[in-house]
């Protein structure tokens, strides 16, 4: 059975998407996913687990807090910036 896309998976949390990875659910063929992952994995680091997943692209990622604040997240250098707070 081959693996899903990011946008498949029903908790775009940071850790359904880090647990996920782990169980081997994810295709990871797709660059923008292989991203997402990387991005969900630093994030799970710093300790951003409820973050939910919005937007990638082959070089950033988009996350949103619980307070409705926007996030982007570069995980090829570990930058994280506020893009837009509420």
């Amino acid at each position: 059975m081959p693996g899903k896309r990011i946008d498949d998976l029903t908790d775009l949390t940071v850790q359904g998407i880090w647990e996920a990875h782990l169980e081997g659910e994810l295709a990871q063929a797709d660059v923008v996913d292989q991203m997402a992952v990387r991005a969900a994995g630093m994030l799970a680091e710093k300790g951003h687990w409820t973050w939910m997943f919005q937007a990638a692209t082959e070089e950033l990622t988009s996350w949103q807090d619980l307070h409705w604040n926007y996030w982007v997240v570069d995980p090829n250098n570990g930058c994280i910036w506020e893009w837009h707070a509420i």
